[in-house]
């Protein structure tokens, strides 16, 4: 009798620390049900800001909070960039299930208010998420969630992560620890091509200012500026999700380091040859370092290549044959280059 009852002490006591080292977000109880668990949700973040460090950057911040509220649910929340679609109609059509927006009057068009419904306002953000009244369940968890997660420190954390302020380097301020939301994704992939982690960081802000929504009119997004092939290319499949989109960039980079690699192309000139490749084109590089062959500077030095095509007249005739990709001035590019290396001399020094 006394060995079974030393068992069930033995037992209580290894329950209560179980129940003791569980934190409130991994206990499932009747107050907290998670009746989304395997249910497959699309969203579209349909909010305005996080092009200028000032404004923060509230896209990352609600793809992450998306992540999280799955992540407590247990469901899937597949999340898509608002390309040229209307992002009420995909609502309206059941093609996506949640459009987070900026709060007020005019949150919801006047067309589509009697189908949907938002959630309560994300404190001081003044942004919701919107369903439609049929997903009234989904509503009701995102609200409890909200009511709860809000009051947690790693809602706070998550806060300051993206809304602090980032200020921008230059040699008037003083020196800073962060750049942006993703430094530490930055510093996991910079390691891959051997790069400086500021280096990385000041080729992203040239990209796109550290805006995981950001979007140009050649169909590239993200932090990187990934097109779709471009990630295809490299087995990646959601280039919004802001790691895949720096995994993808940095894949890039690499094969463009190893374009580049040559016993005449020191490494200097090797990370500048593939910034401007990866700003034009490997094409456009070739072209680049054939004119500067033409005119007699060293086509392995980035700087002889760039006097080249800095003093060149725009009347000046070309010879065919040099100028494979059509009549490509490059000014662009070494605009390009220039900056983010400028930049990153900055980070150098500022940024711890």
């Amino acid at each position: 009798m006394r060995l079974i009852l030393k068992y069930i002490s033995i037992f209580v006591l290894l329950f209560a620390l179980i129940i003791i080292s569980s934190t409130k977000e991994d206990i499932i109880t009747d107050r907290d049900p998670v009746i989304l668990e395997g249910t497959e949700f699309k969203a579209l973040i349909n909010i305005q800001g996080g092009i200028f460090l000032k404004s923060g950057h509230p896209v990352g911040f609600h793809f992450d909070l998306l992540n999280r509220f799955s992540e407590h649910q247990r469901c899937i929340i597949k999340i898509k960039p608002v390309t040229d679609c209307n992002p009420w109609e995909e609502l309206a059509l059941g093609r996506v299930d949640i459009v987070v927006a900026d709060a007020g009057r005019d949150t919801i068009p006047d067309d589509y208010s009697h189908l949907f419904i938002s959630s309560l306002e994300l404190n001081e953000f003044e942004q919701v998420w919107v369903v439609t009244k049929e997903n009234y369940n989904l509503l009701q968890n995102m609200n409890y969630w909200f009511g709860y997660f809000q009051n947690s420190k790693d809602y706070r954390t998550l806060v300051n992560n993206y809304y602090r302020t980032y200020t921008r380097v230059n040699f008037t301020g003083g020196a800073v620890s962060k750049l942006s939301p993703y430094d530490s994704i930055i510093k996991s992939y910079s390691s891959s091509i051997g790069w400086d982690w500021r280096l990385l960081a000041s080729l992203i802000y040239q990209e796109s200012k550290f805006s995981m929504g950001a979007k140009s009119g050649r169909g590239a997004y993200g932090l990187m500026q990934i097109r779709s092939a471009t990630a295809k290319q490299f087995g990646i499949e959601n280039i919004y999700d802001p790691e895949q989109n720096i995994k993808a960039g940095t894949l890039m980079i690499k094969r463009l380091l190893n374009l580049y690699k040559s016993d005449d192309i020191d490494s200097v000139n090797r990370i500048k040859f593939a910034l401007a490749a990866y700003n034009a084109g490997e094409g456009r590089v070739d072209d680049i370092r054939r004119l500067a062959e033409h005119k007699g500077a060293n086509p392995n030095n980035w700087d002889s290549t760039k006097m080249i095509i800095t003093h060149m007249k725009n009347s000046e005739k070309i010879p065919d044959g040099i100028l494979k990709l059509g009549n490509f001035k490059g000014t662009e590019t070494l605009k390009f280059v220039e900056e983010v290396l400028d930049r990153y001399e900055n980070y150098k020094v500022l940024v711890r």
